[in-house]
């Protein structure tokens, strides 16, 4: 089968977890013996590339800024450009030349938080079947989070996506990393047309480098007990909570690592956490952050689709605390109270933090009690469930796999 991936970025191009996980996806049906392409966006001309067995097509982004230079950008060039993407008919125009070029059975569109959905119209225009996978919410709200300084989307998000919700039905199987993002998604009347077995549930893909199957993590007898964040550093990811949290546990031998990088500045965070043994490393190797906490915390706010980082803490043994949000309660279980929180509730995570601390450290549950999210997010196990999917969404448009 001839697969094309569409996606916002890929590799070395990374700004958050999608990247990783189209990669990861493509490399894998790579591995199964498959033709697969990536189509990204560039701050450069039209290139075509070979990474890691998938033939990789950069196209001109044909915005008025490029993706990666967003925080230099004020309010009102952010909003502007937001708003005129609904409208890249370049962006389509270079997409169409990547279809008459590569020639797939079948488009895979990722994110589209920087990607017009015109780009779905080339396809069609050619006759190809389309799956895309929901790995947040730009279908829905300008800032794909659903998340406004704490309140919900309004007029703005109906501004920055009206014609989203008017493509969307040129999607003929859809996918999401996780239940609560599909079931939001089709409450609001997105992917109606689509029959239940066309619309489904497919967790990323998860591996750390250097980790496998006999890996056995380093002792960390004699060392403080700590807690780890890892990714994006802001309200909505629940850091402020997490801060707050621990400003409500007595001082003793315990500490908490903040990895990651903030959207804009990292300054009200160090000043919120003033006073605490609570530090901010900047970007660390996934590895190494692991291997030096005890309990990672997944805090979001919102709804979080399906935290990469809980995958990544689960391959490398390390149990999480997460808020009830998004895809979150998936991973942990939706049942499993000592390991959750309600969102944004600084007093019950201490209660969480403060549980677990009184655990001896061998009591924590180990790579052994993750072994079904483990199984289940196996590249090449989520590569073999889209390739089905493929199948299914080819078989009910009338087409068939290529010899």
């Amino acid at each position: 089968m001839r697969v094309l991936h569409l996606s916002m970025l890929y590799p070395p191009h990374i700004l958050g977890g999608a990247e990783r996980s189209v990669a990861m996806l493509a490399e894998a049906q790579t591995a199964l013996g498959h033709e697969v392409a990536a189509a990204c966006t560039t701050p450069n001309g039209f290139t075509r590339e070979e990474r890691n067995g998938v033939t990789v097509f950069r196209m001109p982004h044909e915005t008025s800024f490029w993706a990666e230079e967003w925080p230099k950008h004020g309010k009102l060039s952010r909003g502007w450009r937001k708003f005129m993407q609904q409208f890249n008919y370049r962006l389509r125009d270079h997409f169409d030349r990547v279809l008459e070029e590569f020639r797939p059975d079948i488009v895979h569109s990722h994110s589209m938080v920087d990607v017009s959905t015109t780009i779905w119209d080339a396809a069609v225009k050619r006759g190809l079947p389309i799956v895309h996978t929901l790995r947040d919410y730009d279908l829905l709200c300008a800032d794909a989070s659903m998340y406004h300084d704490g309140h919900g989307c309004g007029l703005k998000c109906k501004v920055m996506t009206f014609t989203k919700f008017g493509r969307h039905r040129a999607v003929q199987g859809v996918a999401a990393v996780g239940a609560e993002t599909l079931d939001i998604h089709v409450r609001r009347g997105f992917f109606d047309h689509l029959p239940p077995n066309r619309r489904r549930v497919i967790w990323n893909p998860a591996v750390i480098e250097g980790v496998s199957a006999g890996y056995q993590r380093p002792s960390r007898e004699g060392q403080p007990f700590t807690f780890g964040y890892l990714g994006r550093i802001n309200e909505e990811k629940g850091v402020g909570t997490l801060i707050d949290a621990a400003r409500r546990i007595a001082p003793g031998n315990w500490q908490v690592i903040v990895a990651g990088k903030a959207n804009d500045s990292i300054d009200p965070f160090i000043a919120r956490a003033e006073g605490l043994p609570v530090s901010f490393p900047g970007f660390m190797d996934p590895k190494s952050f692991f291997e030096g906490i005890d309990v990672m915390i997944a805090p979001s706010i919102w709804a979080e689709p399906l935290p990469r980082t809980i995958l990544e803490s689960y391959a490398i043994g390390v149990p999480t605390i997460g808020a009830r949000s998004g895809g979150i309660p998936d991973l942990i279980g939706a049942d499993n109270a000592d390991w959750l929180f309600d969102p944004g509730n600084d007093a019950e995570l201490a209660g969480r933090m403060e549980h677990v601390m009184r655990l001896d450290r061998d009591a924590l549950p180990g790579r052994e009690s993750f072994g079904h999210v483990l199984r289940e997010t196996q590249p090449e196990i989520v590569a073999g469930r889209y390739l089905d999917f493929y199948r299914d969404v080819m078989g009910a448009a009338g087409l068939r796999e290529a010899a």
